[in-house]
């Protein structure tokens, strides 16, 4: 029956943490997420093996080999389950509460990476809990401490503390449970089987993980997000056709005059004028209606970078800044059109960046088969809030005219995103912007 539970669980958790990873990359907060339900789905596979797999092999007598790989596997798999969640869960409290460093991140994974060393994995299989317990107690302590903290500064509101209370119970129980499991026989002897409820309560952890994800706390958040940007857009746009048909209205009252007036010499200027603003009006339209989309089609063709960027850098050879040109030739198979747009995009973002001052580098790295453009300036940089921003439409750090709606980084994004490839920004305010296209 436990054997039953633990491998339904590899049947539930693993696709619906490969499909959150594949679907929600861009946030990372999720990426922690399902790097957690995966781990769960690998205990069900690893006591599959344990319990299953190697049992019926051994009664077919099969090659020592596969028997001596499957083992390896089992044993590997086994410390996997037993270590990483404390680090998985730790890093997802360390990203909810806003201290996402990458450096203090990668420290963390130390002691889990350690545990392989200090565990027997061939020819017996033997995982060194005290150690594990040495170092995962003091991380299941901060998540708590970290989860507490945040639910501190949640509200007063019910709802919302009920909310946050699901996410950190999706977690940390699970967790608690697996701790009592390997402090079972080392410090205590627990009178039930604790090994059936991990199944158990894992399952229930992912379902209530995937209410609150789908009604509650992402829908809600994504609701807002979604109708602020919707207020934000609109605004913009307001202003922008506002002036446009102001001028549309001026030019027809001035030809209104001129007819009054019996001045038909000036007709002629008027209605050139409407004319122009109409097409400006219309303009604005189809640039809205382009930059919006959030998906746009791609003819691909082998395309020397270099000469792109040439092009693309030499549009700009009357600004006031310093562009340096760092790069050799390099063929890609990208739409070549669509890939000028992001780089001039960028340029221009920066050239504003630096208020007329300062040194832009462009550079083109090649990496085994990873290719990336980089992009970068001198200016005023960006804070961690502005650049968690960035590429959300009709958001900008730059004065809103009827000329920018805030969506060149949308833009650029969804160019990246229909060439498979990625769009990266680091930025500190006060040291410039290093913003990357990554094409593989």
């Amino acid at each position: 029956m436990i054997i039953a539970f633990f491998l339904f669980m590899f049947a539930v958790t693993m696709p619906i943490g490969i499909s959150l990873l594949v679907k929600q990359r861009e946030n990372r907060l999720l990426v922690w997420g399902a790097l957690i339900i995966l781990t769960a789905g690998l205990s069900g596979l690893q006591v599959g093996l344990e319990k299953v797999a190697l049992p019926y092999l051994r009664n077919l007598e099969a090659n020592d080999a596969w028997l001596t790989a499957l083992s390896v596997v089992t044993a590997f798999l086994n410390v996997v389950i037993h270590a990483f969640p404390y680090y998985l869960i730790l890093a997802f409290f360390l990203h909810y509460a806003g201290y996402s460093n990458p450096m203090v991140v990668g420290l963390l994974l130390v002691p889990v990476l350690l545990s392989f060393l200090f565990s027997e994995i061939y020819p017996d299989s033997k995982v060194n809990y005290s150690y594990i317990l040495s170092w995962g107690i003091p991380y299941m302590l901060a998540s708590v401490t970290l989860f507490a903290k945040r639910l501190l500064q949640v509200g007063r509101g019910k709802v919302k503390k009920l909310q946050y209370f699901g996410v950190g119970a999706i977690f940390l129980i699970p967790e608690a449970l697996l701790l009592l499991i390997q402090l079972d026989g080392i410090y205590f002897q627990s009178p039930v089987e604790l090994l059936v409820f991990i199944p158990i309560l894992c399952l229930l952890s992912i379902l209530l993980g995937l209410i609150l994800y789908v009604y509650n706390v992402f829908t809600r958040f994504q609701s807002a997000t979604v109708l602020t940007k919707m207020q934000m857009g609109t605004s913009l746009m307001q202003h922008a056709f506002k002036n446009a048909i102001s001028k549309n209205k001026l030019h027809a009252l001035n030809i209104r005059r001129s007819l009054d007036a019996k001045q038909y010499e000036n007709i002629d200027q008027h209605l050139a004028g409407l004319l122009k603003s109409n097409d400006h009006l219309m303009e604005l339209v189809a640039k809205l209606s382009y930059l919006t989309k959030s998906k746009v089609s791609i003819d691909p063709e082998p395309t020397d970078i270099s000469i792109v960027l040439d092009e693309t850098v030499d549009a700009f050879r009357h600004a006031a800044v310093s562009i340096e040109k760092q790069y050799m030739s390099c063929v890609l198979n990208v739409d070549r059109a669509l890939i000028a747009e992001c780089c001039s995009n960028i340029i221009g973002n920066a050239i504003e960046a630096m208020d007329g001052r300062g040194r832009l580098i462009v550079q083109v790295e090649k990496i085994n088969r990873y290719v990336k453009i980089h992009f970068t300036d001198t200016g005023k940089g960006m804070n961690k809030e502005q650049l968690s921003k960035m590429f959300e439409p009709f958001y900008s750090t730059k004065y809103k005219t009827g000329q920018n709606f805030g969506l060149g980084m949308f833009h650029v994004r969804t160019i990246m995103n229909a060439h498979r490839g990625k769009v990266k920004v680091t930025s500190q305010p006060g040291n410039g912007t290093t913003v990357t296209l990554i094409f593989t």
